[in-house]
């Protein structure tokens, strides 16, 4: 949850008997009184509140900010501030925003930002790849980000229409025609990888992977599992994340659960309330601790039957996180010497089986896909798959 702005209380100043409000510069921190006339009166108090939306329309400065004079470090803060506010700090879309930023404001943070051109855009991309060594697809949705800032500075009446309008003539690099690397597709994972992986997870990431691939849903869906939000009056469970990709465009989600998912999800709801994150990361490691008690051979010492500490400096999360399943399975491959994959690639090889089983159209059911190009993009055909039709054809 992004962290509740303050907003300046209507205060009597003793002395006048006027009311007054204290507004703070967001940027410099400086600090202004503003007299609103006498205290307690309807007057003043609309005198308040136009007080208070003027300064929450220049983005919570004392002063409108000058565009003739605003360079692109400034255009920065103003943006990530806004950003904090829309996204939340925690957000994902915010960590994308912010390391955007970076090679921007080592290059250019004191050129105006009304002056920034297509060739300035073009020197900051070229440092994308030279010095963080993004590769190309990265590299073209961070200068979309780009122009994004200027496009809200253009809307805030920070930057003028022309400079964002300028920015929009730099195409994308295109494959192999640029200095950027190159990535692989991300492909489906193989089942046999996968089977050979999940007897070394820990048991709580095993049941996300299980419940992954039952699924067909996202990690972070997967993550945020719980029981209060599955409807179970039906043979199929219907389970709709409280949070999810497409929240934010009003796009309902379901994530159908089947006779086999249901099973899975049994072992691992048992005496938790509904409220409750299926996989969690604090219950895991109480069972782990209980199993190492459980096959102890010397009896425990009193003094070591409980060892919590006062004061952790870290305790485990009620859920896991898309980067801590992702980190969970990249530490397990590592020390058993396997290929390493990631969690979207089940979501991958759900959407391939799918297809392959029950056609295209079940394949974007299952996925929750709109249009069927983004299934296409999921479950593509494999060779193995080009192999077995030539054999029936020809």
């Amino acid at each position: 949850m992004p962290r509740q702005k303050h907003v300046p209380a209507y205060r009597l100043h003793k002395s006048s008997g006027q009311a007054i409000v204290t507004l703070t510069d967001s940027v410099t921190g400086a600090r202004k009184d503003r007299l609103l006339g006498t205290h307690d009166t309807a007057k003043s108090r609309v005198e308040y509140a136009r007080a208070l939306a003027e300064w929450e329309a220049r983005g919570r400065r004392l002063d409108d900010p000058n565009a003739d004079s605003l360079t692109v470090a400034e255009l920065v803060v103003h943006f990530l501030r806004h950003a904090e506010t829309y996204y939340g700090k925690k957000s994902k879309e915010y960590d994308h925003f912010d390391k955007t930023t970076v090679p921007l404001t080592d290059t250019y943070p004191h050129k105006l930002a009304r002056d920034f051109a297509p060739s300035e855009l073009k020197v900051v991309r070229q440092r994308m790849i030279d010095h963080h060594d993004w590769c190309r697809k990265v590299v073209n949705r961070r200068v979309n980000r780009i122009r994004q800032i200027w496009k809200w500075g253009v809307m805030e009446g920070l930057v003028p229409a022309a400079t964002w309008h300028a920015l929009l003539v730099v195409d994308g690099l295109r494959a192999g025609r640029s200095a950027a690397r190159e990535t692989a597709e991300r492909k489906p994972v193989p089942e046999e990888l996968v089977a050979a992986t999940l007897p070394f997870l820990p048991r709580h990431i095993r049941g996300l992977v299980q419940f992954q691939l039952f699924t067909a849903c996202r990690p972070g869906e997967a993550c945020r599992l719980r029981m209060c939000d599955v409807d179970m009056t039906g043979a199929v469970w219907l389970y709709t994340p409280e949070k999810h990709k497409n929240c934010w465009r009003g796009i309902p989600r379901i994530v159908g659960i089947g006779a086999e998912t249901q099973k899975l999800l049994a072992e691992y709801t048992i005496g938790i309330d509904p409220k409750d994150y299926v996989f969690s990361p604090r219950r895991q490691r109480e069972e782990i601790f209980a199993a190492k008690r459980a096959n102890r051979r010397s009896k425990v010492q009193p003094s070591q039957v409980c060892r919590k500490k006062n004061r952790p400096k870290k305790v485990p999360g009620e859920r896991f996180t898309p980067d801590s399943y992702a980190q969970a399975i990249r530490r397990t491959c590592k020390v058993q010497r396997l290929t390493q994959w990631f969690p979207y690639q089940l979501r991958h090889a759900a959407g391939a089986k799918a297809r392959r089983v029950a056609g295209l159209d079940a394949a974007q059911a299952l996925l929750g896909h709109r249009t069927i190009e983004m299934t296409e993009h999921y479950s593509r055909q494999t060779v193995e798959d080009l192999m077995k039709v030539a054999a029936q054809v020809g």
